[in-house]
C-alpha cells in the first residue's frame, strides 16, 4: 500500500495553492510523505496564458471578476488528454491512494483515476470557503452527485457559525495587540481583485500606516508617509517548479518600484507576506478562504471588503459573527476605532488551538487506520 498523499491544488488563486503547501509541509513534518499536484499543470500552454490574461481582467475591473463567476463553464474543455493520460498512469504504477483534493476541478481527474486506479482510492475534499466556491459550483452542475465515494471535509459550518478545523500557517504564538506594529495589511487576495485599492486614501487620513500588496511595479507610487509596498515575483507562476523539483511560496520582497527589484525565494510562509500580516493590527481584503485561514493563525482580525461571490459573503458574515473581523463600512462608521481592532484581535488570541489541526488529525486517522474511509 501506498501511504503518500497527494494534495491536489489549482493555481487559479492562492486561496487554493498555499493552503496545500502548508498540508504538504505539516504532514511531512509529521512523517508522513506528502506531494503536490497543481491543477493548471494538466492545461496546455495557450490555456495558462489565458489563465494570466483573466488575472490582468479581473484586476482591472472588480465588475469583470465577478461577473466572470456567472459564467457557467466546464473545465474538462482546458485540459490537455496526454498530460491527464500521463500523470494516471503514474498515480496508477504507484498504487497512489490517499488524495487531499482542494478544487472542484481536480474530481473531474479522480473520477478517471478511481476507474483506473486497481486499488481503494481514499479523498478528503476539503472546502475552505464557508460555502462552495465557483470551482465546486460548477462541478456540482454537471455532476450534482459528485462526492459520492468521497470523503468531504468543510472547515466551517455557516450555519452554526463554528470553525470545524484550522490550518496551521506555522511562524509561532499569534502575537498580543499591544505587540503588534499598529500597521494595516492591505491586499486583494492572491490575484490582487477587489476595492482595496480605493481604501488607501482613507485610512491614511484616519492615521494609519499601511502595508499595501502590489501585483505590478506601476501600482507603487510615489512615496507617502508611513507606506510600505510588498510584492510577489510577478514573473512566479503556481505551476512551476523551482530548480529542484519542487512547488514553493511565491518569491516575495519589499518594493519601492525600481524597474530591478530582486525576489528572494520564500523557504517558509512566514517569509512572504503572512509574516508581514502577522505583525499588523488587521488586515483590509476580500474575504477570501486564503484571507481566513491567514486571519485565524496569526491572530489578525479582519477589516472585510466587498466579497468576490457569495461564497465570500459567507465568509464575511461568519468571521463578523465569530468576532473575528468587521465589515470595512460598520468599522469606517466607528471612526476607524483602533479599540475595535484590539478587541477583535483579543478575541482571535483566546480562540488559538482551539480548533483542531486538519492536517494533525489527518495523520492521525492515517495511522492509525492504515487509511480514510
Amino acid at each position: 500500500m501506498n501511504n503518500t498523499v497527494t494534495i491536489l491544488c489549482s493555481g487559479f488563486g492562492l486561496g487554493f495553492y498555499v493552503p496545500g503547501l502548508l498540508l504538504e509541509r505539516k504532514l511531512t513534518g509529521l512523517g508522513l510523505q506528502a506531494e503536490i499536484e497543481v491543477f493548471e499543470t494538466l492545461m496546455p500552454e495557450r490555456k495558462k496564458e489565458q489563465t494570466d490574461n483573466s488575472r490582468r481582467a479581473y484586476q482591472q475591473s472588480f465588475a469583470v471578476a465577478l461577473t466572470s463567476q456567472k459564467i457557467p463553464s466546464d473545465i474538462r474543455s482546458s485540459l490537455d488528454p496526454a498530460a491527464v493520460e500521463h500523470l494516471l498512469q503514474q498515480w496508477k504504477q504507484e498504487e497512489r491512494q490517499h488524495f487531499i483534493v482542494l478544487s472542484g476541478h481536480w474530481v473531474h481527474v479522480m473520477d478517471q483515476y478511481r476507474e483506473l486506479a486497481g486499488v481503494s482510492v481514499y479523498a478528503d475534499l476539503l472546502y475552505i470557503d464557508a460555502d462552495l466556491s465557483p470551482s465546486w459550483k460548477n462541478l456540482r452542475k454537471l455532476n450534482p452527485a459528485y462526492a459520492e465515494g468521497y470523503h468531504e471535509v468543510s472547515m466551517y459550518d455557516p450555519g452554526k457559525q463554528e470553525i470545524m478545523c484550522s490550518i496551521d500557517a506555522g511562524s509561532g504564538e499569534a502575537l498580543p495587540a499591544a505587540a503588534r506594529n499598529g500597521r494595516l495589511v492591505v491586499h486583494g487576495g492572491g490575484w490582487g481583485i477587489g476595492t482595496f485599492r480605493e481604501k488607501f486614501d482613507a485610512l491614511e487620513s484616519a492615521g494609519y500606516e499601511l502595508d499595501i500588496a502590489a501585483y505590478s511595479i506601476e501600482e507603487i507610487g510615489g512615496p507617502v508617509r508611513g507606506r510600505r509596498y510588498y510584492m510577489n515575483d510577478p514573473q512566479w507562476r503556481t505551476w512551476t517548479k523551482d530548480d529542484s523539483g519542487q512547488y514553493t511560496f511565491p518569491p516575495f520582497a519589499e518594493v519601492t518600484g525600481n524597474r530591478t527589484e530582486r525576489f528572494p525565494p520564500c523557504q517558509s510562509y512566514g517569509e512572504g507576506m503572512y509574516g508581514v500580516i502577522r505583525q499588523a493590527s488587521a488586515v483590509i481584503s476580500k474575504p477570501g478562504g486564503g484571507a481566513l485561514i491567514d486571519s485565524l493563525a496569526s491572530g489578525t482580525p479582519l477589516v472585510l471588503l466587498d466579497p468576490f461571490g457569495p461564497h465570500e459573503k459567507i465568509n464575511s458574515d461568519l468571521w463578523v459573527g465569530l468576532g473575528y473581523g468587521i465589515t470595512y463600512g460598520e468599522w469606517a462608521e466607528s471612526g476607524y476605532d483602533d479599540d475595535v481592532l484590539r478587541k477583535l484581535a483579543n478575541n482571535l488570541r483566546a480562540a488559538r488551538g482551539q480548533y483542531p489541526d486538519y492536517a494533525a488529525s489527518y495523520a492521525e486517522q492515517l495511522s492509525t487506520a492504515g487509511g480514510r474511509s
